[in-house]
């Protein structure tokens, strides 16, 4: 029945002029395919830092199937509960749910699939500290985070970036098994740049997030206190890019996220300094899209350095 369900609704928007490739592409967006692609990247550089990943392919193609799985119920869980505030917001007005391309009742069901089949997935090729990990960063995520913290706290994301970050560790834990401190200090990376990036993007949009009535920072405190955040977050995610190099030894790595923190750091300097109006909030934006550059440098820094060493141990 559910089955049914499913093909009525995809021929009802065929029907109402969808072509098939467009009806794939709402389904990434309210999946979030995006975020799940940076998601499934840290957590495959977390796999390939754990000893012998290669030997455990089986356990870490399953883990990445069930992050991919479990990121994207959790963006659609975020989007199901939020079609009101992102009615306001001119970045997602035209998502899925908004636009009524998408029943509620369809995103339920997608939601659920996508879950149960990170859960199945994972339960059968990883083991359950990996599998506890992923649905907490999912619950954290399209739950905790979503009803409770952004309607309720100017530092929602702070603590909603938990559940972002944790999948370097859960990469690493469907290899091995355990927690140990290199996945923990890829966590914390994470986790400490989550607010850094995601802060600039607000104050280029805190004018829909005030009409949209959610308290980010820039809409409670300020477009200067956060800036100051910025900064602060940019500097501490500089020297905690570090740590990593510190516990292997990793020349490669540690010399690039040096030079890229410093870079990055220097972005968030002169967004402080910028006097408000247009400019600063085209270069809030831009701060914010380097942002994802920086991360994603640093992960294939990891990448990179670890072959080296690996290569020449060989």
């Amino acid at each position: 029945m559910l089955k049914i369900a499913v093909l009525g609704g995809g021929q009802a928007l065929l029907r109402g002029g969808r072509s098939g490739a467009g009806w794939l592409a709402d389904l990434l967006v309210l999946a979030k395919a995006r975020v799940v692609s940076m998601l499934v990247f840290t957590a495959a550089v977390g796999e390939f830092l754990a000893p012998h990943a290669l030997r455990h392919w089986q356990p870490a193609l399953a883990g990445l199937v069930g992050v991919a799985l479990a990121g994207g119920a959790g963006g659609v869980l975020n989007q199901i509960v939020e079609p009101g505030l992102d009615l306001h917001m001119a970045r997602t007005q035209r998502r899925p749910l908004v636009a009524g391309r998408i029943s509620r009742g369809g995103a339920v069901f997608y939601a659920a699939s996508l879950l149960l089949g990170a859960v199945g997935v994972l339960a059968w090729g990883t083991n359950p500290l990996t599998l506890a990990l992923t649905l907490a960063g999912t619950v954290g995520y399209g739950v905790f985070y979503t009803l409770y913290l952004k309607p309720n706290t100017p530092w929602n994301i702070v603590w909603g970036g938990l559940a972002g970050a944790l999948p370097p560790l859960i990469g690493w834990t469907a290899v091995t098994g355990r927690v140990d401190a290199l996945p923990l200090s890829l966590l914390l990376l994470i986790f400490v740049w989550t607010p850094a990036h995601f802060w600039p993007l607000a104050i280029h949009c805190r004018e829909d997030y005030a009409k949209a009535c959610i308290p980010m920072l820039p809409v409670t405190h300020g477009v200067e206190r956060t800036r100051r955040e910025v900064l602060r977050y940019a500097l501490a995610t500089w020297v905690v890019s570090l740590i990593p190099a510190l516990l292997t030894g990793d020349l490669v790595y540690g010399s690039v996220a040096w030079v890229a923190g410093a870079w990055y750091a220097g972005m968030a300097r002169r967004l402080k300094r910028l006097p408000m109006g247009p400019g600063m909030d085209r270069y809030a934006r831009r701060v914010f899209v380097a942002s994802i550059s920086y991360l994603m440098l640093l992960f294939a820094a990891l990448l990179m350095g670890t072959v080296a060493r690996r290569l020449n141990l060989a």
